[in-house]
């Protein structure tokens, strides 16, 4: 086809999806720095201002205005539409809503608003000063979007909106975040900037604190880091909740918190909180209500002699009653360009707004006064020889030759000609005239007034001063956020865990179990193809480890792990982050008092032979002297003894004990509390040796080798006396009781001596 061209694909995407990101940044997603409004923002006032929803007028419902919205300026979809509207309704996200809404229009609890059949709105009082001078032709009106009507391109605010009620967006490649400023605090700066254009960030600040939330809270920054985010234009402000303390009778206390942090969902904060509780994380903490009605109210029930500071501290930690509100002061300027401004520039950007549309206002009231002062001119021109026009306008025979006739003989332009034919007769007695030059003289002094304004900057700025000051004196209030540092209160979050004992079944499989009491393990039930593994007895505060066919070692918090209420328990994966095929092993209560019972309150002998003395003792442990320790044997008789205090909390990641070569992989642990180990092969070798001649690692590691191993794996071990016993367990189930002083003493490495001709042997008792 003739109209057919070429293009490179990769530039023409590059350009198209230009377009569309700077459509989406300059028509949706920023506000423009004049009247901090967004497209959307502006038609739902405008299309409300336009229909007569004034603050005086009766509220309509809410479907008449987004129709009103989208059948003449936002053909978009309702629902964002009227989400936009019950956002400048929710006086808990707008420091000064813009909408007076009647009906449901949600909550600080992320209840979500009625239907738009179902509630009803007007404007607020305080849009009265964003619409005025609209039609003084103080702003460029454009063509909606079927060019059918205007629309004005940004509304004549003498409100400083996107200061006091900030604005939020995302569009491509960009976005803005603005919190809201006290609007006092915003009119005592612009003033400044008016008196003093050079002045800075920091003078402007003597009057702008910081942001002022609608909530209240507190803001923990400092004035340097205030500073330089509005310097910058971006940066980031702490807020916190408030609370106090309240007495009840016979000395008992609650906590009242009564300002959370700007757009936290009050009833997911309190869910969280009553997790806390439930969890018994927060022992000190009873019970929390949310008795809230106009004003913010949730009740903390602590137990008596709690120190509450402590309590607020872990809550502010682990909750939502703390948090960060990011500053991101991306906006459209004047001539449509996005960027970031500072909070100077955003001053000087409004105020030069203001400059500009009170001088178009009095340009538009000048003409109008030369307009009226010229038909005044020709009243008078009329009213001075009265009898000279009635005798001409009673002689004629129609309109037009009366027109003709007085434009002729007075000298006027047809504008005024058709003004005096227009006058009722009762206007011509002289008391009608004399009120007609009383106001040409007025006129004339007005049209005086306004052109000497006019050149004079001064006098300009002397008038936009005076709008500041007479909306601030109609509608500032005082600050509800507060800005002071606030040091944290020191606390251990284990002096709030409460001490009890726990048990932990955990199976072949890896289903782990917590329980308040356990009588017997052999009584739960379990999966199929499943049985249990180990069992474990545990204060809360303690820790448990689990060891892995990996060689990893997992070390967890007892009270981090959820009570089962029913059911086979939860995965250990849900801890732990385990590779692919990775299964525990064995399990150990690290609690002090248990593992001096399993121990049996001894420990295993410490004489060195020569070999131990060359070990390098690795890491963090140092001697391990009268320490309790752990033994860890592979599959390919290697293993080596660790001090148990070298079992710390670890992360999900866990913490590696035995390297792995080969088809090495670990299959036991146990603590020593004997003097010496045996060990059995699959194909009935077994093999005693002393205890002091297991190597001692503080590290990961191997270790040294135990046992030599010809064509077979390793079946087992087991810790144990000298004089002591084991029993083989073999491939068909069937068991074989053995005294280890019949097995002969060897030293570590070798191959051991027949303990069974029959069958294999799969584990050691």
């Amino acid at each position: 086809m003739s109209n057919e061209k070429e293009s490179d694909l990769q530039l023409e995407l590059e350009n198209r999806f230009l377009t569309y990101a700077l459509s989406t940044i300059v028509s949706r997603s920023l506000p423009d720095v004049r009247d901090g409004l967004k497209p959307i923002h502006r038609r739902i006032l405008y299309a409300m201002d336009s229909i007569g929803l004034n603050a005086a007028a009766k509220p309509v419902k809410s479907a008449k205005i987004i129709g009103e919205v989208l059948g003449k300026y936002h053909p978009h979809g309702d629902a964002s539409t009227y989400e936009s509207m019950v956002r400048m309704a929710q006086d808990f996200s707008m420091r000064y809503p813009l909408v007076d809404g009647k009906g449901n229009f949600g909550s600080i609890d992320g209840d979500s608003p009625a239907a738009y059949r179902y509630t009803e709105g007007k404007l607020t009082p305080i849009t009265t000063y964003i619409f005025n001078d609209l039609k003084k032709e103080t702003v460029e009106f454009q063509a909606n979007y079927d060019n059918t009507i205007k629309e004005p391109m940004v509304l004549p605010s003498r409100v400083p909106n996107l200061l006091i009620n900030g604005s939020s967006g995302i569009a491509v490649g960009m976005a803005c975040s603005f919190p809201s400023h006290n609007l006092s605090e915003v009119m005592g700066a612009l003033t400044a900037l008016i008196k003093d254009q050079d002045a800075t960030v920091a003078q402007l600040m003597k009057h702008i604190k910081g942001p002022d939330f609608p909530g209240g809270g507190i803001i923990l920054n400092s004035k340097t880091e205030i500073r330089k985010a509005y310097e910058q234009g971006s940066g980031a402000v702490k807020i916190r909740a408030e609370w106090k303390l309240e007495q009840l009778p016979r000395g008992k206390e609650q906590v009242i918190i009564y300002a959370i942090p700007y757009g936290v969902n009050k009833a997911r904060l309190i869910e969280k909180i009553a997790e806390i509780i439930i969890g018994k994380k927060l022992p000190p903490l009873m019970d929390v209500r949310d008795e809230s009605d106009e004003k913010m109210r949730i009740v903390l029930e602590v137990k008596t002699g709690t120190d509450t500071e402590k309590v607020m501290t872990y809550l502010l930690r682990h909750t939502d009653l703390e948090n960060n509100f990011q500053l991101n002061f991306n906006c459209l300027k004047p001539n449509g360009e996005p960027e970031r401004l500072s909070l100077k520039e955003i001053c000087r950007y409004f105020l030069d707004f203001r400059k500009e549309v009170v001088t178009r206002r009095l340009k538009y009231e000048l003409a109008l006064l030369i307009k009226r002062l010229h038909i005044l001119d020709g009243f008078v021109a009329i009213f001075t020889e009265l009898d000279k026009a009635l005798k001409l306008i009673r002689s004629s025979k129609s309109k037009q030759e009366a027109h003709d006739k007085l434009k002729k003989a007075f000298k006027l332009d047809d504008e005024q000609v058709s003004a005096i034919l227009e006058i009722p007769l009762y206007r011509l007695v002289s008391m009608e005239v004399e009120k007609i030059i009383a106001e040409q003289m007025e006129k004339m002094k007005e049209k005086k007034q306004i052109k000497a304004t006019l050149k004079s900057d001064k006098k300009i700025w002397l008038i936009v001063q005076n709008e500041l000051k007479e909306i601030d004196e109609k509608f500032g209030d005082k600050r509800r956020t507060k800005i002071k540092t606030i040091e944290l209160v020191e606390y251990n979050a284990e002096d709030f865990i409460e001490h009890e004992d726990a048990y932990l079944v955990i199976s072949k499989n890896g289903w782990l179990r917590k329980f308040k009491s356990l009588t017997d393990p052999s009584t739960l039930k379990y999966k199929e193809n499943d049985n249990l593994l180990a069992t474990a007895k545990a204060n809360t505060r303690e820790l448990v480890a689990f060891f892995t066919s990996r060689g990893m070692v997992y070390v967890h918090k007892v009270y981090n792990l959820s009570y089962t209420r029913a059911g086979f328990g939860e995965p250990i994966q849900n801890f732990f982050k385990f590779a692919d095929g990775e299964k525990v092993i064995s399990m150990l209560s690290l609690d002090p008092a248990e593992l001096a019972t399993i121990a049996g309150k001894t420990h295993p002998e410490k004489k060195s032979s020569s070999k131990s003395n060359r070990q390098t003792r690795l890491g963090f442990a140092g001697e391990t002297e009268g320490q309790l320790e752990g033994i860890a044997i592979g599959s390919s008789g290697y293993g080596f003894r660790f001090p148990i205090t070298n079992l710390t909390e670890t992360t999900k990641a866990g913490r590696k004990l035995m390297t792995q070569k080969g088809d090495n992989r670990m299959i036991g642990f146990s603590l020593v509390t004997g003097d010496h180990l045996f060990m059995a092969s699959a194909n009935g070798k077994g093999i005693v040796i002393p205890m002091n001649q297991v190597t001692v690692l503080t590290g990961a590691g191997m270790g040294s080798r135990m046992m030599k191993l010809v064509e077979s794996t390793l079946a087992g071990f087991k810790v144990t006396p000298k004089k002591g016993k084991a029993t083989l367990v073999f491939d068909d189930g069937k068991k074989k009781e053995i005294n280890l002083k019949d097995v002969r003493l060897c030293n570590r490495g070798g191959q051991g001596v027949i303990v069974s001709r029959r069958k294999i042997i799969v584990a050691i008792e």
